[in-house]
Order: structure tokens, then C-alpha cells, then sequence
């Protein structure tokens, strides 16, 4: 039996925040676009160019994000000063961005757009480095994170179950109606979350002998370089980004038009989350059992196994196409917490070599890299147009352009998935090694002389 060191009930409290968070994500992947697109009649391609900017901006910031988060020494201490500051700025864009008026324009959304990255950026940054930071056990890791990823999927549903009530209690609501209402939870729970978190986790002690350190771009490029454990994990992660970005931009058109199933794709979506919701506690398990990086490896490849089956199902028959999506949402959770969990194992390497704290740091460069994916897979919209797709049509498209829409929707995420079991088979770091290095920085930091030529970096 697994013994750990952090109580329940912090890690319940560390991961409510989670879950405002993650419902601000998937609306603005999955309702956001579609919204301003057919429901306020904007361009296709100019709200699809307005996220990948808003998302390389928010991307170029992350680092200098991470880097004051671990400089930031107070006596309420590194990461709670930087969420309590994200939460006005958090709140005000959500509201804006997701009530906004009928003659909303491009300009007005790219700057909703961008408010509402940044400070999911501050809160999501400074949150994960709280967490990494909570727990120096491999295993303990990967239940922290697992758990913050069920609050994540657990914000999901919250707010995809919003609409599918609306809908049932008063038929015939907008889509500005759902789109509101889910803006009005995010701005309600994100303060609540924050102030429970503040108030009820520890940060822990930060080490005497920690450094602090400059702001330093050319230093940055370097540790990615001369790390491949890392270069490997923000790869994955990057991948990660591509893959369910994907997926999630084209929900609503592909269940719409291809399926056939106007008006049910909140349900479908809610179906697949619940999926991935009941699945996480197995694959934090089977994490315990195999090594974190075979865990990801083993649900990649189940979810390219089930990805193309989606293809044979019947059109329009929801029950069975509510089976074809639970099947193709157990995988849903595995990535993310994995590679959180895996994160702070590499931090371990770093901390042993330079004896500084850089969490902020390191989780910034895989926020990053995720959000980077999550930005081009928006730009999947322009790949639609050049197969002759586009939204505003419906079902006018032709039946070429929807079975186009179908082959994008599976085939890409498909791709991005054997690149992720390509790169992370053999993971440099697995519980024996990470013990090994934790014992290091022990004896290191007990003034004894540690045998750090031992420890294999890569």
C-alpha cells in the first residue's frame, strides 16, 4: 500500500481551483470560436488567426511568468501573491468575453481574447508549480496531479452541463443564453476556488539554499538544449496541445453535420468527459504500476485504436454514438496529469545540478508548450477552408467537404498520437531513477559531498 505524505484534504483543496480553470479552456476551444463565427457573424479565418496570435502572445509570456513566480519570495509566499492577482483581471475578461454584446467586433474579441489568456496564464502557471512543489515522492506526484486533472475533467462537465439544463428547463434558449450562462459559473467559482486554496494549502518551506535568479531568455533556450528528458516532455506535451485542440475545435461542427445530431453535441461532449472523468483514478493506478511515461504510452495507443472506429459507427443514432464516445473518452485524463507528474521529476534533475527551485519555471515551458499546440489546432479552421468547408454553410456543404471534416477530425489527432508514443517509449526517468536524484539533493543539501556524476541528466 502506497504511503503518502500530503492529507486528502489539502489536495482537495489544492485542486478546486482546477476546475474554473479548465471550464474557462474548453468553451473557448469548443464554444467560444463556433459562436462568434455563426452566432455574431464574424470571419472564419479572422477569429481563427485572433486565437493562434492571442495564444503565441499568451505563449511568449509564460516564461517571464514562471521566472517571477520563482523569484517572488514573501512571507504569504511564492505562488499565493500570484494567484490572488490573477483573479480580478480572470473574472473581467470571462465576463466580457463570453456576454458579449450582438454587435461584437473582431477588435472587441481580440482583446477579451487576450485579458482572459494572460490571467489563466498568472493563475494556471502559478497553481501548477504549487503543486509540483507539494510532494518530493514519485508516486505522491502522480496522485496530486491526478487529482487536479479529475477537478479539471470534473470543471468540464460542470460546464458543459450548464446548457444541456438550460436547454431542458427552458427550450428554445441561444446560444449567446448558454454561452452567458457558462461565463457566469467560470466568473463565480474562480474567486470562491482561489480564496479556499489560499487559505487552506501550505506552500512549502522554500530551501536556504535556493538561489534566486535573473530573467534570462539565452539561459532558458540552453536548459531546453541541454536537457532531453526535458525536449522529450515539452515535445509530448506539444503534441498533447495538437491532439485534443483538435478534437475539440471541430466537436461541434463534426457531430452537426457528419453525425447528424444538430443540437446534441453539449450531450455527446458531456458523455466523453464523464468517460475520461471515471477513468482517471485506473490510470493513476495503473501508473503506480508501470512507470508514469509506459502509462501515457499505454493510452495513447488504445485511444489510436479506437479513434478510427469512430468513422463506422451509424449516423444519427444517438445511443450508439453516446457508446462510440464513451470508448473514445477513457484516455481523455491520462495525458495531462502524466506529464505534470513527470515535470516534477525533471525539476528534481535541474534542482540537483544548479540548487535552485525553478518549478514556475519549468511548468511555464510545458503550459507553453501545450498552449502551443492548443494554437495551431485552431488553425485546423483554415485547413477546413481549403477543403471547401466552411461552417456558415451547414449542411449546404457538399458531401465531399463533411466527409473532409470527418477524415481532419480523426486522422490528424491519429498522427500527433503516434508521435507522442514515438517520443516518450523510453523516458529517461522512471521511480528508481527519480529516488536516486532526490537522495542526491538530500545529501547535497546536507553539506555532504553527493556523487551527482552518477546522475545520468538526459
Amino acid at each position: 500500500m502506497q504511503q503518502f505524505s500530503v492529507r486528502g484534504r489539502t489536495i482537495a483543496a489544492y485542486v478546486l481551483p482546477t476546475m474554473p480553470l479548465a471550464a474557462l479552456g474548453l468553451p473557448l476551444v469548443v464554444y467560444v470560436q463556433p459562436f462568434y463565427i455563426t452566432g455574431l457573424g464574424l470571419d472564419q479565418n479572422a477569429v481563427a488567426l485572433v486565437l493562434f496570435a492571442a495564444r503565441i502572445l499568451d505563449i511568449i509570456v509564460d516564461p517571464i511568468i514562471g521566472w517571477a513566480g520563482d523569484s517572488t519570495r514573501t512571507r504569504w509566499g511564492r505562488r499565493r501573491p500570484w494567484i490572488i492577482a490573477s483573479v480580478p483581471p480572470f473574472v473581467a475578461g470571462v465576463f466580457l468575453l463570453f456576454i458579449p454584446p450582438q454587435d461584437a467586433t473582431i477588435n472587441y474579441f481580440a482583446i477579451w481574447v487576450v485579458v482572459s489568456y494572460l490571467a489563466y496564464s498568472v493563475a494556471s502557471i502559478s497553481h501548477i508549480a504549487w503543486g509540483a512543489e507539494l510532494s518530493t515522492v514519485y508516486h505522491e506526484r502522480s496522485r496530486i496531479q491526478g487529482w487536479r486533472e479529475f477537478a479539471a475533467v470534473a470543471g468540464f462537465l460542470l460546464v458543459l452541463a450548464l446548457p444541456v439544463l438550460l436547454e431542458t428547463f427552458q427550450p428554445g434558449v441561444t446560444a449567446h443564453d448558454k454561452l452567458a450562462l457558462m461565463g457566469w459559473f467560470i466568473c463565480i467559482a474562480m474567486p470562491i476556488t482561489a480564496a479556499i486554496l489560499v487559505s487552506l494549502v501550505p506552500e512549502p518551506p522554500l530551501d536556504a539554499s535556493t538561489e534566486k535568479h535573473k530573467l534570462d531568455v539565452g539561459g532558458a533556450i540552453r536548459l531546453i538544449a541541454g536537457n532531453a528528458a526535458l525536449r522529450r516532455l515539452l515535445a509530448a506535451d506539444l503534441l498533447q496541445g495538437l491532439a485534443p485542440g483538435i478534437t475539440g475545435a471541430l466537436f461541434i461542427w463534426m457531430v452537426a453535420f457528419y453525425f447528424e445530431l444538430p443540437g446534441q453535441s453539449s450531450t455527446l461532449l458531456f458523455i466523453y468527459f464523464v468517460a475520461g472523468l471515471f477513468f482517471i483514478p485506473l490510470w493513476i493506478k495503473l501508473s503506480y504500476r508501470m512507470s508514469k511515461h509506459r502509462t501515457l504510452c499505454v493510452a495513447m495507443a488504445y485511444a489510436l485504436c479506437i479513434s478510427p472506429l469512430l468513422l463506422v459507427f451509424p449516423k444519427g443514432d444517438f445511443n450508439v454514438l453516446a457508446i462510440a464516445f464513451i470508448l473514445y473518452g477513457v484516455t481523455y485524463g491520462a495525458g495531462g496529469f502524466l506529464l505534470r507528474s513527470m515535470m516534477a521529476d525533471v525539476v528534481d534533475i535541474d534542482t540537483l545540478a544548479t540548487g535552485r527551485e525553478r518549478a514556475g519555471l519549468f511548468y511555464s515551458l510545458l503550459v507553453l508548450t501545450n498552449k502551443l499546440g492548443y494554437a495551431a489546432s485552431a488553425l485546423i479552421v483554415l485547413v477546413l477552408s481549403q477543403i471547401g468547408f466552411d461552417a456558415k454553410r451547414g449542411l449546404e456543404n457538399t458531401p465531399e467537404a463533411i466527409q473532409g471534416l470527418a477524415y481532419v477530425f480523426v486522422g490528424f489527432p491519429m498522427f500527433f498520437l503516434v508521435l507522442t508514443i514515438l517520443v516518450m517509449w523510453n523516458f529517461p526517468i522512471d521511480k528508481f531513477k527519480q529516488q536516486e536524484v532526490r537522495e542526491a539533493i538530500a545529501r547535497k543539501r546536507a553539506q555532504a559531498v553527493p556523487d551527482i556524476n552518477a546522475i545520468d541528466p538526459s
